[in-house]
């Protein structure tokens, strides 16, 4: 089979940008409210304050934080349907089906465009606009941006004080600071939260290219029931697991015990794992669902 009916650089770059404007064309408008969203609560948090109490004021830190991060669940939730939910209309998807680019170069077009460049195109104009605000309006506190680096480094400069107050239990409850700093170094990296984006980013995709109709809200669904299941399915594992901590927090050298527990120990390697595992079953049935997408 020749490759160049498979993938090729120039017309996948002249497809992409193509895939570029129509994404933008449905999409640009909502993702720029969403992306100037932090600006618009803080016109709207001073002219509150202005009328009604007399006094210039930029929302607090917690309140930027949760504005934040329901803006990029908007982002991620609505995107895929606006941006690739016409391929699944007979009209629209039999012309996006005969778009003379390679089934691959379209697959490879969708990931790209839904897991990086509009999730990090919103995201940095929204953290960039928010850092701006926080450098004329010193009432706004700190940015989002540097909040989140001194968040992380918090969390890793607690290992001390964790590790002192546990030192100060019981003398048989001896501490393995060790084992204490690993966990929190694993937990304190930002990057073990990245493919949990992009595990949600390619769940409602394909929800998007799977669904003919009602797609977010059947996605939703769809969710709540594998959530279920699952649960049904791993509860005796989870309670026996329970079980064990349970009997470990009650017995002499508790913390130790605790902290010495394989999924504690290596709880960056266990969720990058499972993490993996579900992103690649997610970017299959995206691949099978476009193989087999016929009108």
């Amino acid at each position: 089979m020749n490759t160049y009916n498979i993938f090729n650089f120039r017309r996948f770059g002249k497809y992409f940008a193509s895939d570029l404007r129509s994404c933008a064309s449905n999409y640009g408008l909502s993702m720029l409210l969403i992306s100037i969203m932090g600006v618009i609560v803080y016109a709207g948090t001073v002219l509150m304050g202005v009328i009604f109490n007399q006094t210039w004021e930029g929302p607090e830190l917690a309140f930027r934080v949760v504005t934040f991060m329901i803006s990029m669940f908007v982002l991620i939730v609505a995107m895929p349907p606006k941006c690739y939910g016409h391929v699944t209309d007979k009209k629209a998807g039999s012309s996006w089906l005969l778009v003379p680019a390679s089934r691959l170069e379209k697959y490879l077009s969708m990931i790209l465009m839904c897991v990086i460049m509009i999730p990090v195109i919103s995201a940095a104009v929204y953290l960039c606009l928010d850092a701006i605000i926080c450098a004329i309006d010193r009432t706004c506190g700190q940015s989002l941006f540097a909040a989140a680096i001194g968040l992380f480094r918090k969390m890793a400069e607690a290992t001390s004080v964790i590790t002192a107050d546990l030192m100060t239990g019981s003398p048989q409850a001896i501490v393995d600071e060790d084992a204490i700093i690993s966990f929190i170094d694993q937990i304190s990296c930002p990057w073990l939260y990245v493919d949990d984006f992009i595990g949600m980013v390619l769940t409602f995709l394909l929800g998007a290219v799977f669904f003919k109709s009602g797609k977010t809200v059947k996605t939703f669904l769809a969710l709540a029931a594998l959530s279920t299941a699952v649960s049904i399915i791993a509860s005796p594992v989870m309670m026996k697991w329970g079980f064990d901590m349970a009997g470990i927090m009650e017995t002499e050298g508790s913390v130790n015990g605790l902290f010495d527990l394989g999924i504690v120990r290596h709880v960056a390697l266990y969720d990058t794992i499972n993490d993996t595992i579900v992103n690649i079953a997610l970017l299959l049935g995206i691949w099978f669902r476009l193989k087999t997408l016929k009108h």
